[in-house]
């Protein structure tokens, strides 16, 4: 498939803001929300497109589609993370029996994540993998494949997980930081990503017309005051639960507006092929291909090394950018050694259904 490089780019940054938030480069406000908000976002509309592209490739929806989507979605997913987790149990085996949490993906609701706290995003990814196009491939083959109500379906679902949310925040007072991680309350989320490969598949009039600076600077200005206004409701004092609509209608919110930013960045995004530039478009787009792995591994890099930094007396400033180098080079041999022989498997078996009248975008 075809990178592209404003994709990359939104991952890798969004992977840097996340990293520098753990590692203490940045302190206060809390930036690295809004970068998993746009890796949400950025992975449904992959993943949609990957959906879209496979359910309308033939006359009428196959099982085959939704089988093969699932099992190129475990090869993606599943083997790092699996490995990964268990090397913290191997580490830390305290957690006994309760580590099967972890490997169901229930730890959000039912146990916690103190085990392995950045699990909590790939909770709400795994059963939106599982649930989304299972909704969609019932909907499409047995309701109705008629573009119009697709999307008036999308949109359906996306309302009523908003009004499902509001009703819950009203009758529990429910606070924020239990909603964050909610998989039933946050599907919409990504449910906007997909929204958006759908428009682009059936639309495309419309998507083209929102790839264009104009558009793309109009929504990043309205992501840029939505972040501004949550920033002062949460800092230096956070208010964030004494207001109905930042737990309610604010995930909605700020997603629809990343997803209007997405039409720009993965086409038009400018890429420089000046020798000038040959190193940072190297690094933006090995950060993309690394940015998986670094999530998984960073925070217990630092939680494993960093002490022992501290006793030989070394700044943590300068010891933080040591860590994030291993950092990257555990997440580089975690590619080199079992990503990659992974998705080449997983392409030689599995391989995705061809669309040559379709642009695709990036392995995902």
């Amino acid at each position: 498939m075809k990178r592209s490089f404003g994709i990359d780019f939104v991952r890798t940054i969004s992977i840097a803001l996340v990293i520098f938030r753990h590692y203490g480069f940045y302190t206060g406000f809390n930036y690295g929300h809004f970068a998993i908000e746009f890796l949400f976002v950025v992975s449904g509309f992959l993943i949609g497109q990957i959906l879209f592209n496979d359910f309308f490739s033939t006359e009428s929806i196959e099982p085959a589609s939704l089988k093969r989507f699932m099992i190129r979605r475990w090869f993606r997913i599943l083997p790092l993370y699996y490995f990964c987790l268990i090397v913290k149990f191997i580490i830390a085996p305290q957690i006994g029996v309760n580590i099967l949490y972890y490997m169901f993906f229930l730890q959000n609701h039912f146990y916690g994540i103190d085990f392995y706290p950045v699990s909590w995003t790939l909770v709400i990814d795994e059963w939106f993998y599982l649930g989304v196009p299972l909704v969609l491939f019932a909907f499409i083959r047995f309701v109705s494949h008629k573009p119009s109500h697709i999307l008036g379906f999308i949109i359906g679902v996306i309302i009523t997980i908003n009004l499902a949310r509001f009703f819950w925040v009203n009758q529990t007072d429910a606070q924020w930081q239990g909603l964050v991680g909610n998989v039933p309350f946050r599907q919409d989320t990504l449910l906007f990503g997909v929204l958006l490969a759908f428009v682009k598949k059936k639309y495309n009039a419309v998507f083209q017309r929102l790839d264009n600076p104009v558009a793309f600077l109009l929504a990043l200005s309205g992501v840029a005051a939505f972040i501004f206004v949550m920033r002062s409701i949460r800092y230096p004092v956070d208010n964030i639960n004494e207001y109905v609509w930042t737990r309610t209608i604010a995930f909605s919110a700020i997603s629809f507006l990343i997803m209007l930013t997405l039409p720009w960045l993965e086409n038009s995004f400018p890429v420089s092929g000046k020798p000038l530039f040959k190193g940072w478009n190297s690094f933006i787009v090995w950060g993309s291909k690394l940015s998986y792995a670094l999530y998984l591994v960073h925070a217990d890099v630092k939680h494993l090394l960093l002490p022992h930094f501290r006793k030989i007396e070394i700044p943590d400033m300068v010891s933080a950018w040591i860590l994030i180098a291993i950092s990257v080079i555990i997440s580089l041999i975690l590619y080199k050694l079992l990503e990659k022989p992974l998705l080449i498997l997983r392409d030689k078996y599995f391989p995705d259904r061809p669309h040559n009248l379709v642009h695709q975008v990036g392995k995902v």
